[in-house]
């Protein structure tokens, strides 16, 4: 396939995941409700008005993790700042051509009360304030597409590299996740694959940057932290590492800059840290994992802090996501094989998702997109791609009551969560346990 075609297949690719995206961002998403967007909404209206230093501010009254008290339907965000960041301009332009739908969602508004009264019709005359919100996601999925066909061209047939781009473009998790849902997990899981591929093309500087910002958009990057950290110390002088560190160090205060001037660092930092670790102290908050095998299917129904013996179960998670995080590294040693790299990746990706604790349904993302990269490595890599595919779509999609409606009345019947649920688990740790397996066995080319 000549270059001039295939990069008109790749623009066909790219601009129909958009297209898909846009069609249906508008809709209400989780629950029909729009759900943590409200939030979201809340969030950009103090952020606009007040300025973006002022945002977890209300956490400390009304978060759960901070106030010790039950949620009474009170704004909070926990939410790392680079995403306000990141809606600033599309959020700043539906403002100017709705300013009552902007002022529709300011944050001293109450959920519980809003449900009582006019929580719909505030949703439907602000479909335009949630694609906003969604923008910057979709733009990240559209680029990973793009950026999947264009470099694995070099590793691939044409063919091959244009299907792992309309794989992931087109994935019906994503989509879920990226459009309906309205999650910026595409943000985050983009960073942490830039900051891979730039590492590998020698600029530790702009991939130790790149990681920074992808913890700055969601904390679930801590788990590329072993691989990112040894990427550097292992191919590059300590001179290198040091400016690399004081990039990514520098990208953080930059960040935390507003925060530090209007002197609100401290209460951020504190209300992203409480909600983080620890706000949701549950063995699994739906996510489809090992917790949630060993639950039954009820995750939050089991405390993630009671002692089996001298442990809890989150740090025997802990534990587990480091052990597993060494023996990674450990195997990749100095290889700088891109294919091989981005593999570790999705194995440190699934075993955060499939160990940790408190994990929610779309915190697996990450492996999606890391596993399209990783393609060249090895063919069998393709049906670990569908399976994981179709278990993340399932995680997702049981879990949402407007969809299993919409499911349960097609069906004329109800669809029984727990054992599906129970069964993409399973499927989970054996797509792990066959990564594991390929990637052990494997030999650099």
């Amino acid at each position: 396939m000549e270059y001039g075609t295939f990069v008109r297949w790749v623009l066909v690719i790219a601009l129909a995941a958009l297209m898909v995206r846009l069609v249906i961002a508008p809709s209400l998403g989780y629950e029909g409700l729009d759900s943590d967007l409200i939030e979201h909404k809340q969030a950009m209206h103090l952020a606009l008005t007040q300025g973006i230093d002022k945002v977890y501010l209300p956490s400390a009254r009304n978060d759960p993790a901070l106030s010790g008290r039950q949620w009474d339907g009170g704004y909070f965000t926990n939410q790392p700042p680079l995403i306000f960041y990141l809606r600033y301009i599309p959020v700043a332009l539906y403002r100017v051509f709705s300013p009552a739908g902007f002022d529709s969602w300011s944050e001293n508004l109450n959920y519980v009360e809003l449900a009582q009264t006019d929580l719909m019709p505030r949703l439907l005359t602000t479909r335009g304030f949630t694609v906003a919100l969604k923008l910057p996601a979709i733009l990240a999925d559209a680029a990973i597409t793009f950026g999947l066909a264009l470099l694995l061209r070099t590793r691939m047939k044409p063919q091959a590299a244009l299907a792992a781009a309309a794989g992931y473009g087109l994935n019906p998790g994503i989509v879920f996740d990226t459009a309906f849902w309205g999650q910026h997990d595409a943000i985050a899981a983009g960073l942490v694959c830039l900051s891979l591929l730039v590492i590998l093309r020698r600029h530790l500087e702009i991939g130790w940057a790149a990681y920074a910002l992808a913890g700055l958009t969601k904390p679930q990057a801590v788990a590329f932290a072993p691989l990112i950290l040894m990427l550097g110390f292992v191919h590059f002088p300590l001179r290198r590492i040091m400016q690399a560190a004081a990039v990514a160090f520098s990208v953080v205060f930059l960040v935390f800059m507003p925060f530090i001037i209007h002197g609100t660092l401290t209460a951020s930092v504190v209300a992203i840290w409480r909600s983080t670790i620890g706000g949701e102290p549950f063995v699994s908050c739906n996510a489809n994992n090992v917790w949630w095998l060993i639950a039954g299917g009820n995750g939050y129904q089991h405390p993630d802090t009671i002692h089996l013996g001298i442990f809890t179960p989150r740090t025997l998670g802990l534990l587990a996501v480091i052990a597993c995080n060494l023996l990674l590294v450990w195997r990749l040693g100095a290889r700088r094989d891109m294919p091989r790299t981005f593999f570790a990746g999705v194995i440190a990706a699934l075993s955060f998702f499939l160990f940790s604790t408190e994990l929610h349904e779309n915190h697996g993302m990450a492996v999606i997109p890391l596993l399209a990269f990783a393609l060249p490595a090895d063919r069998r890599l393709w049906v670990s791609f569908i399976v994981l595919s179709v278990t993340f779509l399932l995680n997702l999609a049981l879990f949402d009551p407007a969809v299993l409606n919409f499911v349960n009345a097609w069906m004329r019947r109800s669809l029984v969560v727990r054992p599906i649920s129970l069964g993409a688990a399973i499927f989970n740790v054996a797509a792990f346990a066959m990564l594991w397996a390929i990637y052990w066995r494997q030999r650099s080319e």
